[in-house]
């Protein structure tokens, strides 16, 4: 005998899915006697077991792509304020990690989906497909994408972060993605940059770079100062890159921030646990979390799919902190002591960067 689903129930009575959804949750919004009906019919089609009463919390998934070790911070965050706020709402939530289209299934009685970070297109289209509530935090959307998002203001950050810095004299400025491609650290750079092309005699150029190893900044940083182009400000793609980002400059024998200034983004645990403590921008992740609810919800307030409303893009602005690692620009130039330290460090090649770096 094949499942019954929520669907079925729906038919029988010819109701829409999230009417039977929100009678069975017991939530507002149906009719007392379409709810008796309702109960009844899952009853008898063996959606409900005999006896058994109306959930009266509904299920919510949280499916993650994987286990990301660089942002996890962030979505630990993003979680708690999501499952906080279901408990508000009288949802349970599960956790699915999911990588693979085949991997979906099961959702039958799901009240909804939540999205967090990136996903295989193949698995986000199959589950718009569903017609299930669903909500997407921090993902990557096509144009006018009928899927709701919730995510963080990161292109007014950008902007804001690049304004901050020029604010404090900086005009030769880098942009540090530390792995490349990202949308959310494309966006910030989009914003940092218009920031930046605004005033005249300022100029930015970025790199990229293996963050989980943390390898290839040195090389790149290096090769940067060799074409004569000396930051004073470096604007990094998470908390966990700038950590690398001022080891390393640490390491090359510069002061952060009196060579070189660093800002972070996030405000992971990290930042003020290195020394200098790290400027940053704080992301709303607990809000992020709390909002896909929310939304989610309202989509299952909505009893005819003809009442609902077209998608919805929520950004929420994040907070700017300052800490030490940012300071007023300085114009003495940091080159010759660059050249001494990487000549006397025989394991950086010290020997081929001394004549690259000669001043």
């Amino acid at each position: 005998m094949s499942r019954i689903t929520l669907q079925a129930v729906a038919d029988t009575l010819g109701l829409s899915k999230f009417a039977v959804s929100r009678a069975l949750a017991g939530k507002p919004g149906v009719s007392e006697e379409t709810r008796r009906n309702v109960v009844q019919a899952a009853r008898e089609l063996g959606y409900l077991a005999r006896g058994s009463a109306p959930a009266a919390a509904r299920q919510v998934e949280l499916i993650f792509h994987d286990r990301d070790l660089a942002n996890s911070e962030l979505w630990m965050n993003v979680q708690r304020g999501a499952q906080d706020e279901a408990v508000r709402q009288g949802f349970l939530t599960v956790n699915r990690w999911i990588q693979d289209a085949r991997a979906l299934g099961g959702f039958e009685g799901s009240a909804g989906v939540i999205l967090l970070g990136p996903h295989e297109k193949e698995v986000v289209d199959a589950l718009a497909r569903s017609n299930m509530p669903l909500v997407w935090i921090g993902g990557t959307l096509q144009p006018l994408d009928q899927i709701d998002r919730v995510g963080g203001a990161d292109r007014e950050a950008g902007t804001y972060v690049g304004e901050a810095l020029l604010a404090k004299g900086h005009r030769k400025l880098v942009y540090a993605h530390g792995q490349g491609g990202l949308s959310g650290r494309l966006t910030r750079l989009a914003g940092f940059r218009e920031a930046i092309e605004a005033v005249e005699g300022a100029s930015l150029r970025d790199i990229a770079f293996a963050e989980l190893t943390g390898t290839g900044f040195r090389e790149a940083f290096l090769a940067m100062i060799a074409t004569d182009y000396e930051p004073t400000a470096i604007f990094c793609g998470n908390d966990g890159v700038a950590v690398t980002v001022v080891s390393e400059l640490l390491r090359l024998g510069l002061a952060v921030p009196d060579d070189i200034s660093v800002v972070g983004f996030a405000d992971y645990a990290c930042a003020t646990q290195i020394s200098p403590k790290l400027t940053t921008v704080r992301m709303p992740s607990v809000q992020m979390g709390a909002a896909a609810v929310r939304m989610l919800a309202e989509r299952l307030g909505t009893t005819t799919l003809d009442e609902a409303p077209r998608s919805r893009r929520l950004f929420i602005t994040p907070a700017f902190v300052e800490r030490e690692s940012l300071a007023t620009a300085t114009a003495t130039s940091y080159r010759a002591r660059i050249a001494h330290h990487v000549a006397g460090d025989g394991r950086s090649g010290g020997a081929v960067r001394r004549k690259r770096l000669k001043t």
